[in-house]
């Protein structure tokens, strides 16, 4: 009886190893979906559990596609990709390159050669006072000219006797620069935003005679520190307000915005005296200042 107990031990434990050698050997292929961890699980489990669902290891095994499947995920990347970058593509296309402002740079007195200058009694000024200017550029300019005249009135005189609107005189002139300079006059009338609205349509209708022209908006000059704190309108804390309706108005690109007071300022916000004999014009001496501001502050294509 013993020697029968033992050798049916034995014959036990002999099948226990042939088992778990034959499950350890088909873990990694017929048994792969049967299996979990050797740690929680013992070795021979993957073979029992595959015998229930009537896979043995004499079982016929297929080897699963792999490549078809990596090629057929390839394909799906690539789309994934392709979807992607034509995505971008798309925003690229949405977005709208913005330019970068331009730079002023220093000029000689010939890039004036096609230049109008139109303003008030002060441009007005600068042709009478400054040769290098008048003898090159156009100049429309009139005594006491407001931003609402150019937008409106027959105010040029043509050498032939007609008088014309600014828009239909530059329609006879050949120009790719176009200097303004009013403001002073405009003080106490009207509001502004109508000031800045007159300033923007003249503009408008300037660049659509010429949309290639490069236009300056002078600053309204100074008065000078007697005037401002002697006059309830024609003063300098009035003249920075409208000067600030119409800095927004400049481009970067087309239209840009010249401070002049730089080039005549006392240090205080005011004009500087000396150069002024009624506290709100130039002295026909003193238009130089305003002449070199030009000269350095240009914009070449």
């Amino acid at each position: 009886m013993k020697f029968r107990h033992l050798l049916f031990l034995i014959l036990i434990l002999i099948s226990a190893i042939g088992l778990s050698v034959c499950s350890f050997w088909f873990r990694p292929t017929k048994y792969a979906d049967y299996s979990t961890s050797v740690v929680k699980e013992p070795m021979v489990a993957p073979l029992l559990k595959a015998a229930a669902s009537g896979v043995y290891p004499w079982s016929e095994y297929k080897a699963p596609e792999v490549k078809e499947a990596t090629k057929s995920a390839s394909k799906d990347e690539k789309k994934e990709d392709n979807a992607s970058e034509e995505a971008q593509g798309d925003s690229k296309e949405e977005t709208p390159e913005v330019p970068r402002p331009k730079s002023f740079t220093q000029v000689t007195d010939d890039y004036f050669n096609d230049a109008v200058f139109i303003g008030d009694s002060r441009m007005l000024g600068l042709s009478m006072y400054c040769e290098a200017l008048d003898s090159r550029a156009t100049f429309f300019a009139k005594k006491s000219l407001s931003i609402y005249d150019i937008q409106e009135k027959e105010w040029v005189e043509m050498e032939d006797g007609r008088k014309l609107t600014i828009f239909d005189a530059l329609s006879e002139v050949q120009f790719s620069k176009v200097y303004m300079e009013v403001g002073i006059n405009e003080l106490g009338r009207g509001t502004n935003e109508s000031y800045a609205a007159a300033y923007k349509d003249v503009i408008d209708r300037i660049r659509a005679i010429n949309p290639d022209a490069i236009i300056y908006i002078n600053s309204i000059m100074f008065v000078t520190k007697e005037k401002s704190e002697g006059d309830p309108i024609y003063n300098n804390g009035s003249i920075n307000v409208r000067n600030m309706e119409v800095v927004p108005l400049a481009d970067g690109q087309h239209v840009f915005f010249l401070n002049i007071n730089d080039a005549i300022d006392d240090g205080e916000g005011n004009l500087d005296a000396s150069l002024s004999g009624d506290g709100v014009h130039l002295k026909g001496s003193c238009y130089e200042p305003w002449h070199q501001y030009l000269l350095y502050n240009a914009i070449v294509e």
